[in-house]
């Protein structure tokens, strides 16, 4: 199966680009150069997802109009929350605005 993600929605992929991953659709995967994995490898990759995965509780201190509003995106509500924190490391500007 042939999976199409395009990032910008002004691309058009010609005629000729989509036969080409038209015909790879059928075409077997050769993984004979891939060593299967041993159990011990399977362990271990498991314990770093489970690693990455890890949550740690954390207490806050919020006035209750923002503990109202978030509530008020529903059930879910702290997933949301903790999105935006993961998503600030990404962004010290908007950190910087709040200093």
């Amino acid at each position: 199966m042939v999976k199409r993600v395009i990032l910008d929605k002004n691309y058009k992929l010609s005629k000729e680009s989509f036969k080409r991953l038209k015909a790879l659709e059928k075409r077997k995967v050769d993984t004979s150069d891939i060593p299967e994995a041993t159990p011990a490898e399977l362990q271990e990759l498991k314990q770093q997802l489970m690693e990455k995965r890890r949550k740690q509780q954390f207490s806050l201190r919020l006035s209750s109009a923002t503990v109202q509003w978030w509530q008020s995106l529903g059930t879910g509500y702290t997933s949301v929350m903790a999105r935006l924190l993961e998503e600030a490391r990404n962004h010290p500007e908007w950190v910087k605005k709040v200093l």
